[in-house]
Parts: structure tokens; sequence; C-alpha cells
């Protein structure tokens, strides 16, 4: 064996949280009774790469294992994802003074 930590982990891919965010998604795509193909492929995809980047994270904050954080952080990673999204949606980090200024509204 050699000292080379691999191509995954020079990505910034830790497999155990990888691993436990798939089967959090699958659990997702079972209990959720996704049907279509995509739906199911989206919920896996999507609780392993939140796992993956959001483990440590969960698991400090809960006090709970890297493995059981990953698990949950994968079940949960459609619901995680989607959150992140709409508040970056609202999020206006000028506030609407600088936006009128910005239309040539603002004094």
């Amino acid at each position: 064996m050699s000292d080379d930590p691999g191509l995954l982990v020079s990505f910034g891919v830790n497999v155990h949280n990888l691993v436990a965010g798939f089967s959090g998604g699958v659990v997702n795509a079972i209990v959720l009774k996704r049907s279509d193909p995509w739906s199911i492929i989206s919920s896996v995809v999507v609780g392993g790469l939140t796992a993956n980047y959001l483990t440590e994270v969960f698991s400090h904050y809960l006090g709970t294992s890297l493995g059981t954080s990953g698990f949950l952080v994968g079940v949960a990673g459609m619901a995680i994802c989607q959150g992140i999204i709409a508040g970056a949606a609202k999020w206006n980090p000028f506030g609407s003074q600088s936006r009128a200024n910005q239309d040539g509204k603002g004094s």
C-alpha cells in the first residue's frame, strides 16, 4: 500500500460519509414512496453528496457519531438542499436601498 490518499480524497470525498448518505437517500426514496427512476436516483445522489460535505457539521451540532449523522443528513438531503436554495433566493446582501441605487431610482 502506498501513502497516497487517493483520487477521491484529493477531491474531498469521504467514502464513509458518502455511503452513509447514499443509504439515507435510499431510505428517503422508500419512505416517501418515490416511484420514478429519476426521483429515486436524485434522492440517493443528493443524500450522498450532502452527507459527504455536511456530516461533520451535523455530527458536531447533534452530538452523534459520524455514521449516524451521515445517515440522517442523507435522509434529509433533499429538504436540506431545498432549504438552502430557498434561503439563497431570498438573500439580499445589499438591502433594498442598494437595489434602488443600482436601478437608478436612488439619489
